[in-house]
């Protein structure tokens, strides 16, 4: 399931374009392996920053991937939320500053994301929710 297409999950990042910074970071060899898992031009298209642990040298759980993501999205990491599907690395985010979401199914979480995102709900404390 993990590299299954989820066009749902593509929609909302695209809804998000533009309302808020979006960066992608995965623990993959090198940038170009995440451009293979799109289509062609669509990371640029959907992400202002892209990260690969393999190109900065860090990896999630790292406190650096974290900060360092935040610093090219030129945001605070008070700022950000993260999300992601493994509960540690939703953790770690927390423990630099950041508020996280986990990701645990496309359908259930991507509306939980669509609503709490885009329908003018507050965002505060969602690490509770979530």
């Amino acid at each position: 399931m993990r590299n299954t297409r989820q066009p749902d999950t593509i929609a909302l990042l695209a809804d998000l374009k533009g309302k808020y910074k979006l960066a992608m970071v995965s623990n993959v060899s090198s940038r170009r392996s995440l451009d293979d898992r799109f289509l062609p031009g669509e990371l640029d298209e959907l992400f202002e920053v892209v990260v690969a642990s393999g190109d900065l040298g860090f990896e999630k759980p790292s406190p650096h991937i974290y900060t360092q993501t935040a610093e090219k999205l030129q945001v605070l990491p008070e700022e950000c939320l993260f999300i992601d599907d493994i509960k540690p690395f939703c953790d770690a985010a927390e423990a630099v500053g950041m508020q996280s979401f986990h990701f645990t199914t496309p359908v259930e979480s991507t509306a939980a994301l669509r609503t709490l995102l885009l329908d003018n709900t507050s965002i505060d404390n969602i690490s509770e929710k979530h």
